[in-house]
């Protein structure tokens, strides 16, 4: 008989871990990897846990990390924020079937425009997914915004500290997670948005290369990583929006958290028309992130497999930012179009081609593939020549009819968590994505296990330039060759 508060223990490097027995797995959570990053800490490279005696609880989350709230971005999709904010925010959680045994273990990297979010969030809980699967889960979280990202001019200063993070959990894996019945050679990280955005930096850092065997992702390949120059505007501008006349890493360190994000916040707005409306982004600095996303891609750097994919209307989630596309005419769409400096009559024929004829869902359309599908698509091409490499486009739709497929309604499928935290309200008939769900929960679990992902009764070959074959998540869960072959061909010519 299952008791409600029976208690399983383990042993750390750190110390020793008290969890919950829950059925079917056993969950740890809030588990330090890192000391708080403050004082001279902020903006450095994350510091190795210290050991603790006697046996830690860990039965509840740890703190998120420092995050704006009631933004732009807060809302889009159901329960991304959290209350409980510190310094004391380089925390992580596992879920194990049990502490015997040597599992795939799975490290989620949540997403959140690299501003928000934590791994303690109820969409993100690992208890279904390792018990369904046999596989340990852990979820990671890393510090995001101003904190994670800026770019200080300064020797104590190290860029992208919020990637180093990532790295720090994935050590801590490599160190504990036999511990908790997991393998430590074989670990898949997997993410979505900026969580898919970490896992393509993973993969191109010399830093995080051993740490992991395999990797998913989850609309994550975007075109909005800084160079140096527009990270030092970002930089700059934090100060400012602080009450500084330069850039004074001291004053910065002194700052509360708190402080801090509303000056992020404020910089934030003032950023909006030169560097974008997501301005606290990894930067391709050249020692930590030496090189962009698909360079390290065309390399062939840290050749292990993948799989990547995006929503079928990734775009639709962010209309609210440019209302004027709702009433756009054909003149407009052409207008839009031509600053592209690409063929307008040929990309327009390869819509409608492809059933797209209003120039409102035409310009929808055109947002989603230039701001993800086409970069996931040479992100594919690149890492397939390398590497076995796996496409997916998601196709199950959110419930508002003005969405269709967007980007995060995905979020809940891998972990079957589509009835918690209003998940339910925002996809489209929960009772049946449910299976989708089972079916993608598996896939990422063989995946992790032996390095092939499934698809059930149907077969889902691997992705290179001839075949493009790519899996569709939808009703029906199919294979298509180079879906919507038309319009990549009218981008890339």
């Amino acid at each position: 008989m299952w008791l409600p508060f029976a208690m399983t223990t383990v042993a750390t490097a750190n110390g020793a871990l008290q969890g919950q027995d829950n059925p079917g797995c056993t969950a740890f959570l809030g588990i330090p990897f890192a000391e708080s990053p403050v004082g001279p800490l902020r903006w450095a490279p994350p510091i190795p846990a210290r050991e603790w005696e006697g046996v830690r609880d860990a039965t509840t989350y740890g703190s998120a990390p420092w995050q704006p709230t009631g933004g732009p971005l807060d809302g889009l999709v159901p329960g991304m924020g959290s209350d409980d904010q510190s310094d004391d925010c380089l925390n992580l959680n596992v879920w194990t079937p049990s502490i015997d045994g040597s599992r795939p273990v799975l490290v989620w990297i949540h997403g959140g425009a690299f501003s928000l979010g934590a791994g303690s969030l109820s969409v993100y809980n690992g208890s279904r997914l390792a018990a369904a699967t046999n596989t340990v889960v852990v979820t990671i979280n890393y510090r995001v915004g101003a904190l994670g990202f800026l770019v200080v001019d300064d020797p104590s200063c190290t860029p992208n500290v919020g990637l180093l993070d990532q790295v720090a959990a994935l050590e801590w894996v490599r160190d504990n997670i036999s511990a908790f019945g997991g393998d430590p050679d074989n670990v898949t990280i997997f993410g979505e948005s900026a969580g898919g955005g970490s896992v393509l930096s993973l993969l191109a850092m010399p830093a995080a290369v051993g740490t992991f065997q395999r990797a998913i992702v989850q609309s994550g390949a975007t075109d909005l990583l800084l160079d140096r120059e527009r990270a030092v505007l970002v930089t700059e501008a934090v100060a400012r929006c602080a009450g500084l006349d330069r850039v004074d890493v001291d004053a910065l360190r002194s700052m509360s958290g708190p402080d801090l994000i509303a000056a992020q916040a404020q910089a934030a707005g003032e950023l909006f028309m030169t560097v974008g409306t997501m301005p606290f982004h990894p930067c391709v600095d050249g020692v930590v992130l030496p090189q962009t996303w698909l360079e390290a891609a065309e390399s062939g750097f840290n050749p292990v497999p993948v799989i990547i994919g995006t929503t079928r209307d990734e775009m639709d989630l962010f209309k609210m930012f440019d209302p004027a596309a709702a009433t756009l005419d054909d003149a407009g769409l052409r207008a839009r179009l031509g600053a592209t400096g690409k063929n307008v009559d040929a990309l327009i024929d390869a819509y409608v081609a492809t059933g797209t004829t209003a120039p409102p869902d035409v310009w929808a359309r055109v947002n989603t593939d230039t701001a993800m599908w086409l970069h996931a698509l040479a992100i594919a091409e690149a890492r397939s020549a390398h590497a076995p490499t796996w496409m997916y486009r998601f196709d199950w739709e959110a419930s508002s009819p003005e969405m269709g497929a967007p980007h995060g309604v995905d979020i809940p499928f891998p972990f079957t968590t589509i009835d918690v935290d209003g998940w339910d309200t925002f996809i489209e008939d929960p009772e049946q994505a449910m299976s989708l769900a089972s079916v993608i929960q598996r896939s990422w679990a063989d995946f992790a296990n032996d390095g092939i992902p499934t698809l059930g009764d149907t077969e889902w070959p691997a992705f290179d330039r001839e075949t493009r074959s790519t899996a569709i998540f939808g009703r029906n869960i199919t294979v298509e060759s180079d879906p919507n072959g038309q319009v990549r061909q009218a981008w890339n010519t």
